[in-house]
């Protein structure tokens, strides 16, 4: 213990007498180690830490499949939830939610919220209970139930001021009385994130009937020792009953079973892993290069490691002293490390899924531990083998004069050389990761650019209550439209079902007038339900025939816009302009119109076929009524919403406005996760980069200064500085070539772990490795360059002096 606490004093002395070195050092490895730290949080807050829920291991969600039509993970109709749940054999429970929308009014400002209808027993199979009140009753969850709710704890919050006496009165949802029965704990969220509040799901009798209307999201909890594997085999074989005693309704229907879990944060775990990779690559070049920072230092100490060697310290002893200089080094930048992650804490949750009950990221023992183990670690990885190499002198060499100047030998000059080209492969790996991302958010965003999205306004109006009769609908889209186009700033306005990227869309079945497509294809296609001017608003291309006007009205033909994907899907060989189709023993209705594709159901979403009806012909499909309020502006569309929002209070004092946004925000919310991983990316490659420039820096002026005695002899024999300059420039980029071909080579294999990730661009792209290698290579030129310039003004007579 007395040795080291010497050794721990010693180092202290050595580390306060070269401040330039230490605050280097310990910089350095914070930069890493923190980087390290942060993401590491970031993993244990969503990959590690269980879900807040009673067993969460036994907690799985249930989705349809109808590979016909490309449906993955699709809702559940009614029917075959109830099926599922009598018929089952591996589930203790199952519960449902149906999504929901509420305007809030008569006790203040009309607000919008989400919503969600939840069986009864949706609670006490997750193991939570309100914080305030009660469950819903079992019989409070059946058709013509007295109305009651349950208030998220933010909304309690916010619009009630967090008053108890709530519990037990009426709110109006959509106009009708709901008697509080309970308020939910603080952070409660299940899969989506943010809901306002829950009311029983209360299926109708003709909901329990139901096979195609899917709108439910399944959960249930597993038996004991129950796996996923035998929940989906059970319930495949349930499904596979159902759709051969209900084939009109249920054929070609499958099911699958996902942990919920995997429901979460099955998405984030490949980019969560992929940026923890690159962190510890940083380190791991923070490291190299502070062993190049050691072995240099060690020369400058070769003559005092001689002096303690002559005096009786053995190898191992000197080993152990220089490893606690290391040890301490790093230590310092743990401490650090752990600052410059908590500071990084707000930044990085973005990155948490919506559905985590669990949002917050902090320093926890777990964390803590960590950061401990790659201070420990680090420490050792950076300090040992220079420590080795500087134990290792020649007494006699070392102690007579000048010896403590020269150098480390042949293989201290080869392990400098071999750490410098790790640094370079290893920022080269970086930099091509960042390089891709970049292209990828990009190519996400570019898709988009013929609309114009910073010059789109959109705001949502959902209809409720007293509109349930189309038209009333129609009368007040009609007078909201024609206030907004009268606006200031307004170039035009229009309605639609949802706007990109906020809704996938539901899905009808059709059937075609004419020539059937082959059995393999499914007729269905996404609904929406737009106003006169919606396309001419957003700013979707007209590919064939015409847009919608006013004169496509209840009285008027029905007619139906098609995107390009549905009209080549169905018509592969021919003009889809006048074919006609029709829903259900409808009417036939003839496409009018093709418009071009836009990715509406997610930036990186394959394109469905897409249909488009005016609003005003539709009378049945309630559930696909416009919402959305479209607006393009001539200047900021911001500038707009205290106006609109005024114009649709004229319409209807009690409609509340919400989800007000351009349509370019609406882009930055759909590529957030990718735009913040890009830029942690961006961030740790430019790190890397800096690194690994200054290790090939310093590796030259490590060896400039050693050969100076070299270069002033030749200098006085007559040797041009241009030759010199070639000989010092040489070694540099050699050490920089050598590494980009090996970086070049891990990139071409790592690069294919993120294949995933990228949108339009190939995870091999040779533009984006060209440009890469061209980047690094001309710093590493620039870093060259500056030992080599000072080599080349070497005065002989001061050299030979010197040595």
């Amino acid at each position: 213990m007395n040795t080291l606490i010497q050794d721990i004093r010693y180092g202290l002395r050595g580390l306060g007498r070269q401040p330039g070195f230490t605050l280097i050092a310990v910089l350095s490895l914070a930069l890493g180690i923190g980087a390290n730290t942060a993401m590491f949080s970031l993993v244990n807050a969503v990959l590690l830490k269980p879900l807040q829920f009673a067993e969460p291991d036994r907690l799985v969600i249930v989705w349809e499949e109808l590979p016909a039509i490309g449906a993955v993970h699709d809702d559940v109709a009614v029917a075959n939830f109830m099926d599922w749940k009598t018929q089952n054999k591996v589930f203790d429970e199952m519960a449902a939610l149906s999504f929901r929308s509420f305007n809030i009014t008569g006790d203040g400002e009309p607000e919008k919220v989400q919503a969600y209808g939840a069986t009864a027993n949706f609670l006490p199979l997750l193991g939570t209970k309100p914080a305030l009140g009660r469950n819903f009753l079992p019989e409070e969850d059946q058709a013509g139930a007295a109305k009651v709710a349950i208030l998220s704890y933010g909304l309690w919050q916010r619009r009630y001021g967090a008053d108890r006496d709530v519990l037990g009165k009426n709110i109006l949802l959509n106009g009708q009385k709901h008697l509080v029965v309970g308020i939910m704990p603080e952070g409660f969220r299940f899969l989506w994130g943010t809901t306002g509040l829950w009311v029983p799901a209360a299926f109708s009798a003709e909901e329990l009937k139901q096979r195609q209307n899917n709108n439910l999201t399944v959960v249930a909890r597993l038996k004991p020792g129950a796996t996923v594997q035998q929940a989906q085999a059970d319930i495949g074989a349930i499904t596979e009953r159902i759709a051969r005693d209900y084939p009109n309704e249920a054929a070609g229907r499958e099911a699958s079973v996902l942990s919920l879990s995997e429901q979460v944060t099955g998405k984030s775990r490949r980019p969560l892993i992929m940026l923890l990779v690159a962190a510890g690559l940083v380190l791991l070049i923070a490291c190299a290069n502070l062993a190049n920072l050691l072995l240099a230092r060690a020369t400058s100490r070769r003559r005092e490691i001689a002096v303690r060697s002559a005096v009786g310290a053995n190898r191992g002893r000197i080993v152990r002293q220089l490893l606690t200089e290391s040890l301490m080094l790093a230590g310092l930048g743990g401490v650090l490390g752990l600052i410059v992650a908590a500071f990084s804490f707000e930044f990085l949750k973005k990155l948490i899924p919506g559905g985590l009950v669990s949002s917050t990221l902090q320093i926890d023992l777990r964390v803590l531990g960590y950061a401990l183990l790659v201070s420990l670690i680090t420490g050792i990885v950076f300090g040992l083998l220079p420590a080795l190499q500087a134990s290792r002198v020649d007494l006699n060499e070392a102690l007579k004069q000048g010896g403590g100047r020269s150098g480390l030998g042949a293989s201290g000059s080869r392990l400098r050389g071999a750490l410098v080209v790790t640094e370079i492969a290893l920022a080269l790996v970086l930099l091509v990761g960042a390089g891709l991302l970049m292209k990828t958010i990009s190519n996400l965003r570019g898709q988009y650019s013929i609309l114009q999205p910073e010059k789109v306004l959109t705001v949502r109006t959902v209809l409720q209550g007293k509109y349930q009769e189309p038209a009333k609908r129609w009368a007040f889209y009609d007078e909201v439209l024609a206030r907004t186009k009268a606006l200031p700033g307004v170039v035009s306005a229009g309605y639609t079902t949802s706007v990109p990227l906020q809704w996938p869309g539901g899905a009808n079945g059709f059937t075609i007038d004419g020539p059937q497509p082959p059995p393999n294809v499914a007729t269905n296609a996404i609904h929406r339900q737009v106003s006169a001017d919606y396309f001419q608003t957003l700013g979707v291309p007209l590919r064939e025939g015409r847009y919608f006007d006013n004169r496509d009205d209840q009285n008027a033909q029905p007619v139906v816009i098609v995107n390009e994907t549905m009209a080549r899907k169905y018509w592969p060989s021919e003009s889809a302009l006048g074919k006609r189709i029709k829903f259900g023993e409808g009417p036939w209705i003839t496409i009018v119109g093709v418009v071009t594709d836009v990715r509406e159901m997610g930036v990186d979403q394959p394109v469905k076929g897409e249909m488009y009806l005016p609003y005003r012909q539709m009378t049945t499909f309630p559930a696909y009524k416009p919402r959305d309020l479209v607006i393009r502006a001539s200047g900021n569309p911001l500038e707009l919403v205290a106006a609109v929002r005024r114009e649709v209070h004229v319409v209807d004092f009690d409609q509340p406005v919400s989800n007000i946004a351009t349509l370019d925000q609406l882009l930055d919310d759909a590529t957030q996760s990718r735009r913040v991983g890009m830029m942690l990316l961006v961030a740790f490659a430019a790190l890397a980069f800096l690194l690994a420039m200054m290790g090939i820096y310093a590796v030259l002026a490590y060896f400039v200064t050693q050969r100076r005695g070299e270069i002033g002899v030749r200098l006085a024999l007559g040797a041009q500085p241009r030759a010199i300059l070639s000989l010092v420039l040489k070694k540099g980029m050699g050490l920089a070539l050598l590494g980009l071909v090996i970086g070049l080579m891990a990139a071409f294999i790592l690069t294919r772990l993120m294949a995933s990730l990228l949108f339009g661009v190939s995870a091999s792209d040779p533009t984006t490795f060209a440009i890469i290698s061209v980047l690094l290579m001309s710093i590493a030129l620039f870093a060259c360059y500056i030992p080599a310039r000072r080599a080349m003004k070497v005065d002989p007579l001061v050299a030979l002096r010197y040595e």
